[in-house]
């Protein structure tokens, strides 16, 4: 089921604020005069970020971020280290940076003191002991297959190599970006590409230190914008949960209209069901009233009810809306499945037997309220909205009744 994530939302989380800090870096990178004002102060800059964002993500329990905030400081130590020429332990630590992009996005968020939260740091922790072991050694061969394709006159100084590197940890990622259409990973492609931007620039001197100072402080964004999005949003809706909601009433002034949904006989549902049956229905009934018209915005309140906001419109003008988004959900087809139910649609003759599967009727009750005299504060109008709310019940479910007051 998927997340209700509207679409112009999804695109302006990809754009920002990742998009924003990469076209400043590159103007500083641009402007002769400003890369001479800020050079003095990029090793500052960098390592500044790269700490805040490992101390971030160590307070917010955010383990793969921490390990790639933690693996990106390490590079750039290496960069640093061994700056004298491209070394094989500096083009290493330059390959396992994209690679740690792509093992620590595929890794699920358990937290730092846990045992995956010990592992990925275990990882970073042997990839410093490989580099060390690297510049140890000395091996010719292996340098030579690090530098393999490395042209100074290219449109990039990478070797072959680190360039497939970066190319499928972005491919990889921009799929988990689609696919999971959280924050963190839209953080994580856009670090990646300032990375990239910033290591291609290791040959000279203090080049690669704003494009990677600024990578660690979109890491940071996304710690910052996870932690909102654990405060404010319903993880399993997606929508904006009740924190949030109180903060909207706190903004409504003017003309606006609230209206309390309510998923008919939804205890009835869960127990006949089960639980995770229940689930996919509150997930399709929010994925339905996220894309309810006139400017609404879908709220879960708790437990089966959900709440839509409409500002500038009255409890009339909100009506025609909230009656298109109740029959879209009692229209939608919600079949359930038997637990046998194979991962992969099987392939079935045309004229074949077919699989009868139970479809549930799913409804809504919905009360609408907007302000008014009698209703002059947003507490009034979520109290009349719920008025509202019973009063659809008891005429029958699956319909949608206007507060009483309602002009």
């Amino acid at each position: 089921m998927a997340r209700a994530t509207p679409p112009l939302r999804q695109v302006t989380g990809l754009l920002t604020p990742g998009a924003v800090l990469l076209l400043a870096a590159w103007a500083v990178q641009k402007e002769e005069v400003v890369r001479s004002a800020a050079a003095p102060y990029a090793l500052f800059f960098c390592c500044g970020t790269l700490a805040a964002a490992i101390l971030l993500s160590w307070y917010y329990d955010q383990s793969r971020l921490l390990c790639l905030a933690s693996a990106s400081a390490l590079t750039v130590w290496a960069l640093s280290r061994w700056s004298a020429d491209p070394s094989a332990a500096r083009l290493t630590a330059v390959l396992l940076l994209p690679l740690n992009f792509i093992l620590f996005a595929s890794f699920k968020e358990r937290g730092v003191m846990t045992f995956e939260g010990f592992l990925q740091i275990g990882v970073v922790i042997a990839q410093v002991l490989g580099v060390i072991w690297v510049h140890e050694a000395n091996s010719q061969s292996l340098e030579l297959f690090l530098k393999w394709g490395q042209r100074s006159d290219a449109w990039t100084t990478l070797p072959v190599p680190t360039v497939l590197a970066f190319a499928i940890a972005f491919v990889t990622l921009l799929a988990f970006v689609i696919g999971r259409r959280t924050k963190v990973e839209s953080g994580l492609l856009w670090a990646l590409t300032l990375t990239f931007l910033g290591v291609n620039q290791m040959l000279a001197p203090d080049g690669h230190l704003i494009y990677l100072g600024t990578a660690g402080l979109v890491l940071v964004f996304a710690v910052l914008e996870h932690g909102f999005d654990i405060a404010y949003r319903d993880e399993l809706t997606g929508l904006p949960g009740r924190r949030a909601f109180n903060r909207i009433m706190e903004q409504l002034s003017g003309k606006y209209a609230l209206a309390m949904c309510d998923v008919d006989q939804f205890k009835k549902l869960n127990d006949t069901y089960g639980h995770e049956t229940g689930d996919q229905i509150l997930k399709m009934v929010a994925v339905k009233l996220s894309q309810v018209g006139g400017g609404g915005r879908a709220f879960r309140y708790g437990g089966e009810e959900f709440l839509l906001v409409f500002k500038g419109l009255s409890a009339r003008q909100a009506e025609p809306f909230v009656e298109s988004v109740r029959t879209a959900i009692a229209d939608a087809r919600f079949v359930l499945r038997g637990a046998d139910r194979p991962a992969q649609k099987p392939a079935r003759p045309e004229n074949g037997p077919q699989k009868k599967h139970h479809r549930i009727e799913i409804t809504v009750s919905i009360g609408v309220a907007g302000r008014s005299k009698r209703h002059s504060s947003p507490e009034l109008v979520l109290d009349a909205a719920d008025a509202a709310l019973y009063r659809a019940k008891e005429a029958g479910r699956n319909c949608v009744k206007l507060a009483e007051s309602t002009p």
